[in-house]
Protein backbone atom coordinates (compact mmCIF):
# COMPACT_ATOMS: atom_id res chain seq x y z
CA UNK A 1 0.00 0.00 0.00
CA UNK A 2 1.54 3.31 -0.97
CA UNK A 3 0.68 6.89 -0.01
CA UNK A 4 -1.50 7.42 -3.08
CA UNK A 5 -3.81 4.49 -2.28
CA UNK A 6 -4.55 5.60 1.31
CA UNK A 7 -8.13 6.68 1.90
CA UNK A 8 -8.67 10.38 2.41
CA UNK A 9 -10.02 11.28 5.84
CA UNK A 10 -13.47 12.74 6.21
CA UNK A 11 -13.57 16.45 7.15
CA UNK A 12 -14.50 15.72 10.80
CA UNK A 13 -12.02 12.85 11.23
CA UNK A 14 -9.26 13.19 13.78
CA UNK A 15 -5.72 13.08 12.46
CA UNK A 16 -3.39 10.53 14.05
CA UNK A 17 -0.99 11.88 16.65
CA UNK A 18 2.08 10.53 14.88
CA UNK A 19 4.97 12.71 13.89
CA UNK A 20 8.40 12.28 12.37
CA UNK A 21 11.18 14.09 14.13
CA UNK A 22 14.37 14.42 12.20
CA UNK A 23 17.73 15.31 13.66
CA UNK A 24 20.76 16.65 11.85
CA UNK A 25 22.26 13.81 9.81
CA UNK A 26 25.71 12.76 10.95
CA UNK A 27 26.09 10.13 8.28
CA UNK A 28 24.28 10.22 4.98
CA UNK A 29 22.46 7.05 3.92
CA UNK A 30 23.76 5.04 1.02
CA UNK A 31 22.01 5.83 -2.23
CA UNK A 32 20.57 2.38 -2.89
CA UNK A 33 17.39 1.84 -4.85
CA UNK A 34 15.88 -1.62 -4.49
CA UNK A 35 12.53 -3.28 -3.98
CA UNK A 36 11.42 -5.76 -1.33
CA UNK A 37 9.21 -7.43 -3.92
CA UNK A 38 8.10 -6.27 -7.36
CA UNK A 39 6.33 -2.95 -6.98
CA UNK A 40 7.05 -2.60 -3.21
CA UNK A 41 9.85 -0.13 -2.49
CA UNK A 42 12.30 -0.91 0.34
CA UNK A 43 11.79 2.52 1.83
CA UNK A 44 8.09 3.35 2.06
CA UNK A 45 6.80 6.83 1.39
CA UNK A 46 5.28 9.08 4.04
CA UNK A 47 1.55 8.42 4.49
CA UNK A 48 -0.73 11.33 3.61
CA UNK A 49 -2.29 11.40 7.12
CA UNK A 50 1.07 11.69 8.88
CA UNK A 51 1.93 15.18 10.15
CA UNK A 52 5.63 15.84 9.56
CA UNK A 53 7.36 18.11 12.06
CA UNK A 54 10.11 20.28 10.61
CA UNK A 55 13.82 19.81 11.15
CA UNK A 56 14.80 22.61 13.56
CA UNK A 57 18.40 23.78 13.43
CA UNK A 58 18.54 24.78 17.11
CA UNK A 59 15.59 23.36 19.00
CA UNK A 60 16.69 24.67 22.39
CA UNK A 61 15.51 28.00 23.72
CA UNK A 62 18.26 30.59 24.27
CA UNK A 63 16.82 31.46 27.69
CA UNK A 64 17.41 27.89 28.94
CA UNK A 65 20.74 26.82 30.44
CA UNK A 66 23.19 24.88 28.30
CA UNK A 67 21.80 21.30 28.29
CA UNK A 68 25.30 19.75 28.30
CA UNK A 69 26.41 21.51 31.45
CA UNK A 70 23.00 21.05 33.06
CA UNK A 71 23.02 17.29 32.30
CA UNK A 72 26.47 16.95 33.84
CA UNK A 73 25.34 18.67 37.04
CA UNK A 74 22.13 16.65 37.23
CA UNK A 75 23.95 13.36 36.62
CA UNK A 76 26.41 14.20 39.42
CA UNK A 77 23.54 15.05 41.79
CA UNK A 78 21.55 11.89 40.96
CA UNK A 79 24.68 9.79 41.50
CA UNK A 80 25.18 11.43 44.90
CA UNK A 81 21.55 10.73 45.86
CA UNK A 82 21.96 7.07 44.91
CA UNK A 83 25.20 6.86 46.88
CA UNK A 84 23.48 8.32 49.94
CA UNK A 85 25.58 11.48 50.19
CA UNK A 86 22.82 13.87 49.07
CA UNK A 87 19.14 13.97 50.09
CA UNK A 88 16.72 13.31 47.24
CA UNK A 89 14.62 16.30 48.28
CA UNK A 90 17.27 18.60 46.81
CA UNK A 91 16.23 17.45 43.34
CA UNK A 92 12.53 18.22 43.79
CA UNK A 93 12.58 21.23 41.47
CA UNK A 94 14.57 19.49 38.74
CA UNK A 95 12.95 16.04 38.50
CA UNK A 96 9.41 15.03 37.63
CA UNK A 97 7.56 13.64 40.66
CA UNK A 98 7.47 10.05 39.45
CA UNK A 99 11.19 10.14 38.67
CA UNK A 100 12.01 11.66 42.05
CA UNK A 101 10.01 8.88 43.72
CA UNK A 102 11.88 6.24 41.69
CA UNK A 103 15.29 7.70 42.54
CA UNK A 104 14.34 8.05 46.23
CA UNK A 105 13.10 4.45 46.42
CA UNK A 106 16.22 3.17 44.69
CA UNK A 107 18.48 5.12 47.07
CA UNK A 108 16.55 3.81 50.09
CA UNK A 109 16.78 0.23 48.84
CA UNK A 110 20.48 0.62 48.18
CA UNK A 111 21.06 1.99 51.69
CA UNK A 112 19.41 -1.13 53.17
CA UNK A 113 21.46 -3.56 51.12
CA UNK A 114 24.13 -5.44 53.12
CA UNK A 115 26.90 -4.33 50.76
CA UNK A 116 26.07 -0.68 51.47
CA UNK A 117 26.30 -1.25 55.24
CA UNK A 118 29.79 -2.71 54.82
CA UNK A 119 30.97 0.38 52.93
CA UNK A 120 29.65 3.11 55.26
CA UNK A 121 32.13 5.90 55.71
CA UNK A 122 33.96 5.01 52.50
CA UNK A 123 33.68 7.98 50.16
CA UNK A 124 32.81 7.03 46.61
CA UNK A 125 33.31 10.18 44.59
CA UNK A 126 32.15 10.04 41.02
CA UNK A 127 33.05 12.53 38.36
CA UNK A 128 31.33 13.12 35.06
CA UNK A 129 33.55 11.90 32.27
CA UNK A 130 31.37 12.39 29.18
CA UNK A 131 28.04 13.98 28.24
CA UNK A 132 26.11 13.51 25.00
CA UNK A 133 23.08 15.62 24.14
CA UNK A 134 20.59 14.92 21.36
CA UNK A 135 17.94 17.58 20.62
CA UNK A 136 14.63 15.88 19.86
CA UNK A 137 12.23 18.78 19.32
CA UNK A 138 11.93 22.39 20.46
CA UNK A 139 12.18 22.31 24.25
CA UNK A 140 12.99 18.58 24.45
CA UNK A 141 16.47 17.10 24.77
CA UNK A 142 17.64 13.56 25.45
CA UNK A 143 21.05 13.29 27.05
CA UNK A 144 23.38 10.74 28.57
CA UNK A 145 26.32 11.01 30.93
CA UNK A 146 29.06 8.65 32.02
CA UNK A 147 30.36 8.93 35.57
CA UNK A 148 33.57 7.24 36.72
CA UNK A 149 34.94 6.60 40.18
CA UNK A 150 34.85 3.82 42.69
CA UNK A 151 34.94 0.32 41.28
CA UNK A 152 32.98 0.84 38.09
CA UNK A 153 31.55 3.37 35.67
CA UNK A 154 27.93 4.46 35.81
CA UNK A 155 25.72 5.61 32.92
CA UNK A 156 22.76 7.96 33.28
CA UNK A 157 20.23 8.71 30.54
CA UNK A 158 17.96 11.74 30.94
CA UNK A 159 15.09 13.28 28.99
CA UNK A 160 14.93 17.02 29.61
CA UNK A 161 11.86 19.09 28.85
CA UNK A 162 11.66 22.86 29.05
CA UNK A 163 9.11 23.96 31.64
CA UNK A 164 8.67 27.58 32.76
CA UNK A 165 12.12 28.64 31.55
CA UNK A 166 14.02 25.74 33.15
CA UNK A 167 14.90 22.14 32.38
CA UNK A 168 12.93 19.39 34.11
CA UNK A 169 14.06 15.76 33.87
CA UNK A 170 10.96 13.76 32.95
CA UNK A 171 12.84 10.46 32.58
CA UNK A 172 15.99 9.40 34.45
CA UNK A 173 17.50 5.98 33.87
CA UNK A 174 20.61 4.94 35.80
CA UNK A 175 22.64 1.87 34.85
Amino acid sequence: MNAESLPTPSPGARRPGLRIVRSAPEQLPLDLQWEVSPGVPAQPGVPALLHVVGDPDDPTDASLPDPRRWTAQLAQAVSEVLAGSRPAAQLTRWLARDQLARISARAAARALHPSARAQRGVPRPRTVRAVRVCPIAPGIVEASAVLVGGERAQAIAVRLEATAGRWVATVVDVR
